[in-house]
């Protein structure tokens, strides 16, 4: 099945297989293989070389695209592996290598661009600029130098394709960019308004690609994310679930939040992550963003540090059946909680606390891990990076309370990290490289017959003042002498609106 035709179906598999993990076990069935074996090992050897492009195991990836194409000369996937081992050879600087498979797929110089192949016109523009450039843009071998764009920094539209040619020529290797207002990295949250409060004024929303599944404020993935591949540049969307931009307006897909000190509960603006109708719209619309050939996704982490006090009905019932302990001891652990003093003794209601926020925590992990799987398995390539925050590596039962975050875990499921929360100085980065130390290795849960992706790091950096007004000539320089090996990918955060370079 090619592409296309699996993205047609992937909204519906992710709704079911979603569904069928809050219902019961949090285990996905794994369906039996119809596969003949030769099949297997053509499919297992693909996802091999992809994972190792993934993991930036650009050495590992060219001998197995080679030995795909030797293996296979025929395969469907011959266009794709052709153009896969020129951008390997590209990310290690072989301009030779890179040259020789784009020329393959464009074909003799000067003949017609063959219609067969949707590779053929990205590998002419490839040759293009490879002649026009000595060498690879420097951060490109060993990891992302990327910049991140808010909606509000965006260029005009008229100017994306001269703003992205000129990035990428000095050394940026990747855009993160919104998918919609909600999710900025710079945009100060909305707070939640009390019922007795004035409304605040209501902000702009919307989604910034094309879905079916809520406003779409206007299609800059469309425009966006072709211009970059153009340039063998990465561009990656920052959404935030838990204020996704989906048109679901009941309250039974709401979080509402305890107020221990009153006993009382009051609305909450986020999206309630175990809510079954949230999984089905928030699935279709990862499903819609994914069709507009982004290379990865950034989920954005709670804004509050609330995660304990975060009730809705349908998650209690769940915590009642699963854990078979009353909802009314989870209340009576949070009010022990505001009221105990910080020099107190451990609490008899501790292990209720602990129980309830590990088991929530599990619960919203396993819905990320879900669609991260699937959404894989249609785009083996697709990176999958959680924020957290610093706290989930300083202090990790603190972060586990305040935000549901087990960074531990979310490493073992495959998942990218970064380090989010407000953007840091460079000198920070050697000091949180310990933290990560090691997270490159294999220490991801195995699944039999999936393909793997080694965890990265990721750290946001403020863009030093000398780039500011979009000159940002030597930040690929910068973040070759800041990266260490588990903390690959660096990005930049301007604080002045990037105009066109």
């Amino acid at each position: 099945m090619g592409r296309r035709a699996l993205l047609s179906v992937l909204g519906a598999s992710l709704l079911v297989t979603l569904l069928a993990g809050c219902a019961g076990s949090p285990t996905i069935p794994v369906a039996t293989s119809t596969e003949t074996p030769s099949v297997e090992a053509e499919t297992r050897l693909w996802y091999q070389a992809n994972s190792a492009f993934s993991d930036g195991r650009y050495s590992a990836a060219i001998h197995l695209y080679e030995r795909y194409l030797t293996t296979y000369p025929k395969s469907r996937r011959a266009n794709e592996a052709h153009w896969e081992l020129g951008q390997s050879y590209e990310q290690m600087g072989e301009v030779t290598g890179a040259l020789k498979e784009y020329r393959i797929l464009a074909g003799p110089e000067g003949a017609p661009v063959s219609s067969q192949s949707v590779y053929a016109e990205r590998a002419l523009h490839r040759i293009e600029a490879l002649r026009n450039q000595s060498t690879v843009p420097a951060g490109a071998r060993s990891g992302h130098t990327a910049l991140y764009v808010s909606f509000s920094n965006l260029p005009p539209m008229a100017q994306v394709e001269s703003w992205v040619r000129q990035l990428s020529a000095q050394g940026v290797s990747a855009i993160l960019v919104d998918a919609s207002l909600e999710s900025s990295f710079t945009r100060p949250p909305t707070p939640t308004v009390a019922p007795t409060s004035t409304p605040l004024p209501t902000l702009p929303t919307g989604a910034l690609f094309s879905t079916s599944q809520g406003p779409v404020m206007t299609d800059w993935f469309s425009v966006l994310v072709p211009q970059a591949h153009e340039v063998g540049m990465s561009v990656f969307a920052v959404l935030d679930l838990f204020h996704a931009p989906l048109s679901d307006h009941r309250q039974e897909s709401r979080m509402l939040l305890y107020d221990p000190t009153r006993r009382k509960v009051h609305p909450w603006a986020q999206f309630d992550l175990l809510a079954p109708p949230v999984q089905q719209e928030l699935a279709q619309l990862l499903a819609d963003l994914l069709r507009s050939g982004v290379d990865g996704m950034v989920f954005r982490a709670r804004a509050e540090n609330s995660f304990a006090y975060e009730v809705s009905d349908g998650v209690l019932r769940q915590f009642e059946t699963q854990v078979r302990q009353p909802s009314s001891e989870v209340a009576q652990a949070l009010r022990e909680r505001m009221t105990v003093r910080q020099d107190a003794g451990a609490l008899a209601s501790d292990k209720t606390l602990w129980r309830w926020v590990g088991w929530k925590a599990r619960q919203e992990l396993d819905v990320l891990a879900r669609l991260k799987k699937y959404l894989q398995k249609a785009v083996p390539r697709l990176r999958m990076v959680l924020e957290i925050h610093p706290e989930a590596l300083s202090n990790p039962t603190s972060a586990l309370v305040n935000y549901g975050e087990d960074a531990a875990e979310a490493r073992r499921r495959g998942f990218d990290l970064l380090l989010g929360g407000p953007s840091r100085e460079a000198s920070d980065v050697r000091a949180f490289g310990g933290a990560f130390k090691g997270w490159s290795r294999d220490v991801i849960q195995s699944e039999k017959g999936e393909p793997q992706t080694l965890p990265q790091g990721w750290v946001l950096l403020r863009t030093p003042a000398e780039h500011g007004g979009g000159m940002f000539t030597g930040l690929a320089q910068q973040a070759d002498e800041l990266r260490t090996p588990d903390i690959r990918h660096l990005v930049f955060v301007p604080e002045a609106a990037p105009a066109v370079p």
